[in-house]
């Protein structure tokens, strides 16, 4: 039953009257109207605003906000007292103000006190999420497409606090060990951590990542987020199966002789992250199997740039810059791996350049190493590649033409396919080397 109620126009005064002691906001709204579109107050202005009820599907609605404007205020009808205060409630939604009255909606009468019941949110009832979009976004990227709950930390002190609950950018975790905590275990949970960098300039922590979970995934924004690490551990510490890392900026703590990045998991994926001046290796990956590291920079590490070892197999280094190891006067390798159990690793399409020593060294008793698909050497101490005492190494020699101009790739080009090296035009008759190229030839007459 609605309520009954006057207006007091010159006062600005919405009345419940006596002796109603409450008020739903939806039936306010709807007197509102009503009292707004008679011709005798279509001069007075408008009373209120209203938002919401859009339909969620399923019979919900989004909760009305009412908002009262103009300086019109809500009030109860006064009480005489005898039966002391009377409490008097506004429900159903969510009554608001903007007026000279510090914003206040209510207006305050003798021996009443009123209650108004705002809705927690203006959402009565939120939608879940969107799951199969979220599936859909996930399965663009990374070789784990696996999705669960999605955490936020931010480092910064004044955005992220380990006492929130770590669900949105807003409620965010200060630390990653709280993110790791609030995290689902198993296999196949997939959950996301999304490091934040919120602050003017970026943000750096020093804390050490030591990720013991499978298949989580954690994702920087890039430079702005800088890794530096504390002396004596690596800075990220992948000792899970299935772990994805990218988006970082990694160094270590001076005065050690630590990892930027250490692996000691299976299938782990690094992946866009710059790896600067580490004390000890760049990147260092053991009794690891099926790791990618991919699209990354590791620069100027005192030890070696990525260092693989013993037990490590089926591994790829592809897509990287690998440039500056070693110091004086302890040489390094850009790209080492070692351990006759390391089997069957990758590298391809990377751009190694002015480390100590080799580009990339395959020690002793490495089986079926590939180097392969134009990976670019260039001014490595020692030279580019070294795999003396390995077994069953091919590195990939197709296309390696001396020079970069026009004219002595065009040379290179013609020693392929003649049986000695060319000369100018005009000179003595040179032989075929192939079949194939002869038989082409002859089919083109």
């Amino acid at each position: 039953m609605p309520a009954a109620l006057t207006f007091f126009k010159y006062e600005r005064i919405i009345q419940v009257d006596a002796p109603q002691t409450s008020v739903e906001i939806q039936d306010l709204h709807d007197q509102i109207r009503l009292y707004e579109e008679q011709l005798i107050n279509l001069d007075y202005g408008t009373i209120a605003n209203a938002y919401g009820k859009q339909p969620l599907g399923g019979g919900s609605y989004i909760g009305i906000t009412l908002e009262l404007i103009n300086n019109w205020r809500l009030s109860f009808e006064a009480r005489d007292g005898l039966s002391g205060t009377i409490l008097c409630t506004v429900s159903g939604g969510n009554l608001v103000a903007i007026n000279d009255y510090a914003n206040n909606p209510i207006y305050p009468t003798a021996f009443t006190q009123v209650v108004i019941a705002q809705s927690s949110s203006p959402t009565i009832i939120q939608a879940d999420a969107d799951y199969a979009t979220l599936y859909l976004l996930e399965s663009l990227r990374g070789k784990n497409k696996s999705i669960g709950s999605i955490w936020y930390w931010n480092p910064d002190p004044t955005k992220g606090n380990d006492g929130n609950d770590g669900t949105t950018p807003a409620n965010a975790v200060l630390t990653f060990d709280r993110a790791q905590q609030l995290a689902t275990p198993g296999a196949g949970a997939g959950d996301i951590i999304f490091a934040l960098s919120t602050t003017s300039g970026g943000v750096t922590t020093t804390e050490t990542l030591d990720i013991t979970i499978d298949n989580l995934k954690l994702r920087g924004p890039g430079y702005p987020f800088k890794l530096t690490g504390t002396e004596g551990s690596p800075t990220i510490n992948i000792q899970a199966d299935n772990v994805e890392v990218s988006g970082f900026y990694i160094t270590t703590a001076a005065g050690g002789t630590d990892n930027g990045i250490t692996v000691t998991g299976d299938r782990a994926q690094i992946e866009d992250c710059w790896v600067y001046g580490a004390t000890g290796s760049g990147i260092d990956i053991s009794s690891s199997a099926r790791t990618i590291v991919e699209t990354c920079v590791v620069e100027n590490c005192k030890g070696n740039g990525i260092n693989m070892g013993d037990y490590t197999t089926l591994s790829t280094v592809r897509k990287c810059i690998v440039t500056g190891s070693g110091t004086v006067p302890t040489p390094a390798d850009g790209v080492v791996i070692t351990g006759s159990n390391s089997t069957d690793n990758i590298f391809e399409n990377n751009i190694i350049y002015n480390n100590t020593s080799y580009g990339i060294n395959v020690g002793n008793g490495v089986v079926r190493t590939g180097i392969r698909l134009h990976n670019t050497f260039s001014g490595n101490t020692a030279g580019s590649t070294q795999s003396v005492g390995s077994v069953g190494t091919f590195i990939d020699t197709g296309g390696a033409v001396t020079g970069d101009d026009i004219t002595n790739i065009v040379n290179g080009v013609w020693d392929e396919v003649i049986t000695s090296g060319h000369t100018v035009t005009g000179s003595a008759a040179k032989t075929l080397k192939d079949a194939k190229t002869k038989a082409t030839l002859a089919s083109l007459k």
